[in-house]
């Protein structure tokens, strides 16, 4: 005698709704059984799509039964569900609803039949406990291109990547939208945001979009962890804040001296420079010097932070010589303006070497004294071995 093979036609609810509409309790075996669960559903909500999804699987049970003979195959239909909070919890459900209804019907493989693609994630879970032949997707074919735009919209949303990327812009420029319209500053508020647009998109273009969570992650573990570069932060914004003020007073005051003479904007971005670096390369070297500090304390080596730190100073004086220099030739004293942007590139790169020679010292030194420890380590095995 041939021996039969068990084919389980499985329909799925992911979300429940035959128990929380229809109050049924699944799982539900058999063609009578479902076709009574998708009439009542049916009656309390005739719009629910679980119910061709229902009324699909008995089509196909049905189709098998009649050719059950012929293939050497026995057929069941069965409707299982999850939770109405459909993740874990709900898969979870599923799992062990299928592994009672394996238990008893001993089925060797399977025909899955959802109402849509969410319901198909469960594809895995059905994988692992019994063998899937087929997978038939139901969906009202009035509503097939309204539900696959809902389902991807849904599934772009929770994408953790796409709503950082795409709605916190979109969240922050209709923040700054409401504040205008309140304030009655619209035309000011419309170039706010084009330059938030503007710093976001060259950030996005270098791949730097989160460099503001990363410095604000940074600053959340100095404090929980107790360093004091947690305060070096603090006061780098400080620094920053100020170093702004300075030079945008500064502009505005040569502006008031200069009027709207040609090459002006130009100029007042020079005066912007030259008020603001200093307080810029302090905002710059307070996380630096916090940093180091803790270094310290935990008595870790400093060395490629002597190299930064010069950089940050030499960059500064390089960005106030140049703009003293432009300063300078406009109001057409050149020799001075040269002398001191000479002056600058001269200090910049000075200042640099003394970073580099001061990392290469400590380098130098915490090699010289790995080697000095090596060497007593060899010399202690070889005088053990004479012993």
């Amino acid at each position: 005698m041939e021996s039969k093979t068990k084919t389980l036609v499985i329909c799925v609810d992911r979300d429940n709704d035959i128990g929380e509409k229809a109050e049924l309790e699944t799982p539900i075996i058999g063609r009578d059984a479902s076709l009574s669960a998708a009439t009542k559903l049916g009656l309390v909500d005739p719009e629910d799509s679980d119910i061709n999804a229902i009324f699909e699987a008995t089509r196909i049970y049905e189709r098998l039964k009649a050719r059950e003979g012929e293939e050497g195959t026995d057929v069941e239909v069965v409707l299982i569900a999850g939770d109405k909070n459909v993740g874990m919890e709900s898969d979870r459900k599923i799992g062990q609803e299928l592994d009672e209804v394996l238990s008893k019907t001993l089925a060797d493989s399977a025909i899955l039949v959802s109402d849509g693609a969410e319901d198909e994630l469960i594809i895995p879970i059905i994988q692992s406990r019994v063998k899937i032949d087929s997978v038939r997707r139901v969906v009202v074919k009035q509503s097939e291109p309204l539900e696959s735009t809902f389902y991807v919209i849904k599934r772009l949303l929770e994408d953790p990547k796409f709503s950082r990327t795409f709605l916190t812009p979109i969240g922050i420029i209709l923040f700054l939208l409401a504040i205008s319209l309140l304030l009655e500053l619209s035309g000011k508020a419309m170039g706010l945001i084009m330059g938030f647009m503007g710093i976001y998109i060259l950030l996005k273009g270098l791949g730097r979009e989160n460099i503001l969570m990363e410095f604000l992650e940074t600053v959340k573990q100095s404090l929980y962890s107790g360093k004091i570069s947690f305060v070096t932060y603090i006061c780098a914004l400080v620094l920053l804040l100020v170093g702004t003020l300075q030079g945008l007073i500064g502009s505005w005051d040569y502006y008031l001296k200069i009027g709207s003479e040609v090459g002006g904007y130009i100029l007042l971005g020079m005066v912007f420079i030259k008020f603001a670096v200093g307080w810029y390369v302090g905002a710059g070297l307070a996380p630096l010097i916090g940093k180091m500090m803790n270094m310290l304390v935990e008595k870790e080596r400093i060395v490629k932070q002597w190299t930064i730190l010069s950089y940050i100073i030499a960059s500064g004086v390089l960005l106030w010589g140049g703009s003293e220099c432009i300063i300078l030739l406009s109001e057409g004293n050149s020799v001075m303006g040269y002398i001191i942007l000479f002056l600058s590139i001269l200090g910049a790169i000075i200042i640099s070497l003394i970073g580099m020679g001061i990392a290469w010292y400590v380098k130098s030194a915490l090699i010289k004294g790995k080697k000095e420890i090596e060497t007593e380590v060899e010399t202690g095995i070889e005088t053990e071995k004479s012993r």
